[in-house]
């Protein structure tokens, strides 16, 4: 009689006493005493429920982490497989990136996959594994990177020691980054660089490289595309999806139920049964948050059943029905059909279910108590926004004639039934059924609307731009008038227009050849898209294109993506850039630059503005300027007081200026942001191009419109009123920096000290030593000193440079070797080349050659790179 060897044979799922006492032929009550031995001997545990079942643990060779990885059935098994060949790939692991749900167990399959490869590696005592969550460090980008790679001691205000990184510590091992999309891009770029080189610096250590070899697991909630940077996604080299708990088989979830259960039964030090009514209940409902939140259910649930029995009402721990914290478990039987149906249920009326799907005159409410403003235009958006979550969440081929008639009021539903073939005599197109009782959806709430008999502003009016969709929606409204007596006021027959239109149709009917383009580019993963939508639809034209800028992707991708959209535009006159902040403002310049293509900039951009740009786009013969002084009117016309409000609170800028606007503006900026004291935290900084011929300072103008520029520095001398220019070489000198703090100290008060603008020549190689020092990564600055002191006097002397352009040229030459080295290294030599302007009209004379080619032949020797002729050319043209 050897009850151990007969649950062996049963297998996992476990069997009750009374089971065991048929197979062994024996009575209930001893395999009862006998399955209870071994329980106390820890050979089997009891399986919570009603009856209790008993199961083997597991083997000493099951307790590897393969073996023992919960609710591991078919659906993660491809996973897991794939995973440890990953992990165990020859040479190198293979990154590892896992993505899905919240609550799916990423975090908990990426250490399951750890110990189950450390327990295959020799020596795996030594093998770390360290987990950390990105989320706990988001609001703190700079001290987030310095967690994962070091802290180098007065790396930032409040570093006060050395800090070892994430991944020194998991050198050797495997380093797990949860919620690896809250990495800023700088993060996201140094990860790749470690991942593909073995190699990293600490935060605020340019000098000193750090190697480790560390196998890396990251896992993410949210789209990958979206959040994280091109470079680092292609370097996972395996991708996992962990599938919701929805599309996992019902032995896995029975699986997970019963661990859990398993684990709260051990916590109570208790038995502890559930009815088969709630265990059916966690098997069937619908759990969004996935495993996370059914292990949050299971707790709730025995919590309650443990009260009962703590107060004497039950004399033992049972979980029933009555503790199951989900919808009713009568509504889960049937998951997918009230899935589809968003909870309809049948036979209930429809003026009682309407509150189940959008709702406009609810919406309209609401805007217009949270808005003293009543913005047509707004308003305009939230009926778009409401035909088109109306249209995406109903017209589904899933729903029946009868999951319809149940929404929708029969007489109601009975008309649109008859007038489908009159629409379809009418429309250029065929409606179908789905589609008109979408509209049957807007005809109940409006039908509940005025049941209600509450006194609300009617919805907007918004002329629709083709005939045949009006014509369509009065032979709707005449049926309904006739036949039910329900007269649509003028606004809803309009409505009901923009309901016939079809999806694919709503911003293509009309599309006419832009002369002049305007662009739009916003932050935010759709915020451009979705006010050219709105804009392109109430114009009836496609004149408004969006180039949307992710929190997550770089400056530099949003300008590669403005320049295509631009030069897929081949027969422009120029072009208009809508942008809303930041660095985005000073964009328009350098593309101008680079495409010769006139292009204009205006800030702060809202819907009346796009309005009124797309409009005056459309207007044959019409100039950019006026276009963009027209535009610029529409937003001063809309936001003329805000604006006088805010304007002795405009937040203070320091623009550092170069011929490139990337060079050494670049490097300044970043320099500067690590000087500036918490007390300024106010001070913005923008690297801005100045041609060094025409001295160009509109952009710097328009930056005055809306920041409180309070100096300009850089390489290129410039001149506007009321605003201090302070050189280069001035701020890199001894006491630069106590100017500049001083500087920054009156301007709080609002005044503007005068600076002096002079340095002689034999103060440059000084200077450029300690500027370079300041913000080069990849070369001794002495070195390339040197080589400018000897090579540049006679090309200084050919052009005839004071010592403020000479400086200009030294840093710029520095800040572009810079460049050049750091794309070499991380292999991206092909994308720098991209970005230097095609520039085939400057020509360099006999001359100019015979002055440039011994620095260039040397700065090619000593840095070991290779000065293209695109970028020879530039740096004559600059120096012209």
């Amino acid at each position: 009689m050897d009850i151990y060897q007969q649950l062996q044979k049963i297998g996992e799922n476990g069997a009750t006493a009374e089971e065991i006492g048929d197979s062994m032929e024996i009575d209930r009550s001893t395999a009862s005493r006998y399955l209870n031995d071994l329980v106390k001997a820890n050979r089997i545990i009891k399986i919570p429920g009603k009856p209790v079942k008993y199961t083997i643990t597991q083997t000493e060779d099951d307790h590897s982490s393969e073996g023992n990885v919960i609710g591991s059935g078919e659906s993660l098994q491809p996973l897991l497989e794939t995973g440890m060949a990953a992990l165990l790939y020859p040479s190198r692991p293979l990154p590892i990136l896992l993505t899905g749900e919240t609550g799916t167990g990423k975090s908990y399959l990426a250490e399951k996959l750890s110990n189950m490869a450390i327990e295959n590696t020799k020596g795996n005592n030594d093998v770390p594994f360290i987990a950390f969550n990105c989320a706990d460090y988001a609001q703190n980008p700079e001290l987030l990177v310095g967690q994962i790679f070091g802290i180098k001691e007065g790396a930032f205000t409040g570093a006060t020691e050395n800090k070892t990184g994430l991944v020194e510590q998991a050198d050797g091992g495997i380093l797990f980054l949860d919620e690896i999309h809250r990495l800023p891009p700088s993060g996201q770029e140094m990860l790749f660089y470690m991942m593909d080189k073995g190699v990293y610096h600490r935060l605020g250590e340019a000098t000193r490289e750090r190697r480790a070899e560390v196998a890396l697991i990251g896992a993410t909630t949210e789209e990958s595309e979206n959040y994280l940077l091109s470079t680092l996604l292609r370097r996972f080299s395996v991708k996992l999806d962990v599938p919701p708990l929805r599309e996992r088989t019902t032995d896995e979830r029975k699986a997970l139920i019963d661990h859990f259960l398993t684990d709260e039964a051990a916590k109570m030090k208790a038995e502890l049964s559930i009815e088969d009514t709630c265990r059916q209940a966690f098997l069937a409902y619908d759990c969004p948050g996935n495993i996370g939140q059914l292990k949050s259910d299971i707790q709730i649930a025995c919590a309650h059943a443990y009260l009962r029995y703590l107060n004497k009402q039950d004399d033992k721990v049972l979980v029933k029905l009555e503790d199951f914290p989900g919808d009713n478990p009568v509504k889960t039987s049937n998951i997918q059909q009230t899935k589809s149906t968003r909870k309809i249920e049948s036979g209930s009326p429809a003026k009682s279910t309407s509150h189940l799907f959008p709702n406009i005159y609810e919406r309209l409410d609401s805007k217009n108590k949270a808005s003293r403003n009543r913005d047509n235009d707004d308003l305009q958006k939230v009926v778009l926004d409401y035909i088109r979550d109306l249209t995406e969440e109903y017209q589904q081929p899933s729903f029946s004639r009868n999951s319809w008639q149940h929404l929708i009021d029969d007489d109601l539903f009975q008309v649109l039934e008859n007038t489908l073939d009159n629409l379809n005599a009418i429309l250029p197109h065929e409606i179908h059924k789905s589609q008109l009782y979408v509209i049957g959806l807007h005809l109940q709430n409006y039908r509940n609307h005025l049941r209600e008999n509450v006194q609300k502003d009617p919805i907007p009016v918004m002329i629709h731009p083709n005939a045949t969709y009006r014509q369509a929606a009065l032979q709707l409204a005449s049926q309904l008038q006739t036949e039910l007596g329900m007269a649509l006021p003028h606004e809803e027959i309009e409505l009901i227009a923009h309901f016939l239109t079809p999806e694919q149709h709503k911003t293509s009917d009309l599309t006419v050849e832009q002369e002049l383009a305007v662009i739009l580019v916003t932050h935010g993963k759709s915020t451009a898209s979705s006010m050219a939508e709105v804009t392109n639809y109430l114009l009836g034209n496609n004149v408004i294109s969006a180039v949307d800028m992710p929190l997550n992707i770089s400056t530099e991708e949003t300008y590669s993506r403005v320049k295509e959209t631009i030069n897929s535009m081949p027969d422009i006159r120029g072009a208009l850039l809508l942008v809303d902040i930041g660095s985005l403002i000073t964009m328009g310049d350098a593309i101008q630059h680079e495409l010769n293509v006139p292009v204009k900039t205006l800030s702060s951009v809202n819907l009346p503005m796009v309005l009124e740009a797309g409009r005056q786009s459309l207007i044959s013969d019409q100039t950019l300027d006026d276009m963009y002084h027209e535009a610029k009117k529409a937003l001063l016309r809309f936001t003329e007081k805000e604006q006088q409000e805010n304007s002795l609170q405009k937040k203070r800028l320091i623009a550092t200026v170069c011929f490139t606007g990337e060079g050494a503006a670049q490097l300044l900026e970043s320099w500067l942001e690590n000087q500036l004291s918490t007390v300024d935290h106010d001070v913005l900084i923008r690297a801005v191009r100045i041609d060094p011929v025409t001295k160009d300072t509109s952009v710097l103008t328009d930056l005055k419109d809306y920041y409180d520029v309070i100096a300009i520095i850089g390489t290129v001398p410039v001149t506007i009123e009321g605003i201090p220019y302070i050189p280069a070489w001035e701020l890199l000198q001894n006491e630069g920096i106590a100017r500049m703090q001083k500087l920054l100290e009156i301007t709080r008060k609002s005044a503007v000290p005068q600076i002096d603008d002079h340095v002689s020549g034999d103060d440059i190689y000084e200077l450029i030593i300690r500027g370079l020092q300041e913000i080069v990564t990849y070369f001794n600055p002495k070195i390339l000193a040197d080589l400018l002191r000897e090579q540049m006097p006679p090309i200084r002397n050919y052009y005839g440079w004071d010592s403020n352009r000479e400086l200009g040229m030294w840093m710029h030459i520095g800040s572009l070797i810079d460049r050049i080295l750091d794309t070499k290294l991380k292999e991206q030599t092909d994308q720098f080349l991209s970005s230097i302007p095609l520039d085939n009209l400057t020509v360099l004379s006999e001359a100019e050659r015979e002055i440039w080619n011994p620095l260039f032949k040397q700065l090619d020797r000593t840095f070991h790179i290779e000065l293209t002729d695109d970028i020879k050319r530039e740096l004559v043209k600059l120096s012209r």
